[in-house]
């Protein structure tokens, strides 16, 4: 007896292994319990792709009474259908579809319907693709069904007179099933897996990437720091210092007009905080103010997909408002009214600025900015005579038409 194989008997045995271990993946036997009762049912898949995202259609073959689920399946070669095909062998409790006995009956119509369940829940079929085929012993389980879930079996089809006996003729009635063009007044969604990373059409990119026409509404928060230069140590009386560091919320409206140009409009609101400061006299002097800054001007934005680094050139007016003065807590007792003042003025600057706003969600956009604030010169308030400055802010933008696709400069195609 020779050790070792010889290349024609290892092709052999190669064979035999690669061939039990494909048919033994495509069939399966289940066991569930329904009603109490264990209940078993046969899973085959006439492809080698047996995968769990199969998009597949389920035929469930009904036996005949006094059969069991295999002799079912081995009826006929399932494995030459021409569609790739999940078949379901249901086994009846003591091989017979008892339809004069109700509880028996509704335990049956639960079985076809847990199998569907966890058919789709591990195998994700074409749930508009459900067909059953049965004979007359088994035609009432299908019927109750069908009574019960209208929207799950889309067709059945009797067997064909001694089509228990005939593998071809119990292959046509599979196939013809098949063949069938349902029309239904439910339509499932096809299963999509989500690890799969898919060509995304063509509209949704253009809502999902395009800037053109778009209209988004930001909120910007951060800082200002005033330069040096502008201040001028000349009190006006309200005893405000307008050039310590503040914070600056402002409101961004950008249109763009196309992938790259965008005009803009932003309103801002610089407060400066109240201070109060003790004299040797006993009086006490109180400063604060306010800047609003409005500026309208251009951005243009550098071709990217999610991040738009963009550079911006605006100018606008810049209302400067300081208030406080002294008070004498002696003369208010006296009823000597405060000495309060109040100083105003209206300037242009100009802004010049860069950032990147990334989007995110198809409507949301992230960004952070920095842009220089170059005010006219005006008479000293504040102990300042310009707004001078740079502001560091970051923003959470919202695009109110991000599903817009008004004119867009170019033909419009759904094709992929």
């Amino acid at each position: 007896m020779p050790l070792f194989l010889n290349k024609q008997q290892a092709r052999i045995l190669l064979f035999l292994l690669v061939f039990i271990s494909v048919e033994s993946s495509a069939q399966r036997v289940f066991v569930n319990v329904i009603g109490g009762v264990n209940r078993s049912h046969l899973h085959y898949s006439n492809s080698i792709n047996n995968d769990y995202n199969s998009n597949k259609p389920v035929v469930i073959v009904l036996h005949k009474n006094g059969k069991t689920a295999r002799d079912a399946f081995s009826n006929a070669a399932w494995k030459s259908l021409k569609e790739p095909t999940i078949l379901i062998f249901p086994n009846a409790v003591k091989s017979t579809w008892n339809c004069q006995d109700e509880a028996s009956l509704d335990n049956d119509v639960q079985f076809l319907k847990f199998i569907l369940t966890e058919t789709y829940n591990n195998f994700h079929h074409n749930r508009n693709r459900v067909f059953i085929v049965s004979d007359k012993d088994s035609e009432c389980v299908v019927k109750k069904f069908q009574q019960q879930y209208p929207k799950v079996v889309n067709a059945f089809e009797r067997w064909k007179n001694g089509i228990e006996n005939d593998s071809l003729l119990a292959l046509n009635n599979v196939q013809n099933l098949l063949n069938k063009t349902v029309k239904t007044d439910t339509t499932y969604s096809l299963w999509d897996d989500p690890m799969v990373k898919r060509k995304m059409d063509p509209i949704d990119s253009l809502k999902g990437y395009r800037l053109h026409n778009r209209l988004v509404l930001e909120m910007r928060y951060g800082g200002f720091a005033m330069l040096g230069s502008v201040k001028t140590g000349i009190s006006d009386g309200t005893y405000a210092k307008l050039y310590n560091a503040h914070s600056l919320l402002d409101i961004h409206l950008t249109k763009w007009m196309n992938d790259s140009i965008a005009w803009f409009i932003d309103i801002g609101r610089l407060s400066v905080p109240q201070t109060q400061e003790a004299t040797t006299g006993g009086s006490i002097r109180t400063g604060g103010g306010m800047i609003m800054p409005l500026t309208i001007g251009l951005k243009y934005a550098l071709p990217r997909v999610r991040a738009h680094p963009y550079f911006m050139l605006g100018s606008g007016i810049m209302q400067v408002m300081v208030f406080g003065g002294r008070l004498n807590p002696g003369a208010m007792t006296s009823g000597a009214r405060p000495n309060f003042n109040a100083e105003m003025r209206m300037v242009f600057h100009t802004t010049i600025g860069t950032g990147v706003d990334l989007r995110f969600a198809k409507r949301f956009t992230f960004g952070a900015h920095v842009r220089y604030i170059h005010s006219a010169n005006f008479e000293s308030a504040g102990k300042v005579d310009a707004i001078r400055g740079f502001n560091l802010n970051v923003g959470l933008g919202y695009i109110i038409n991000a599903n817009s696709l008004k004119k867009l400069p170019f033909p419009l195609s759904n094709k992929k």
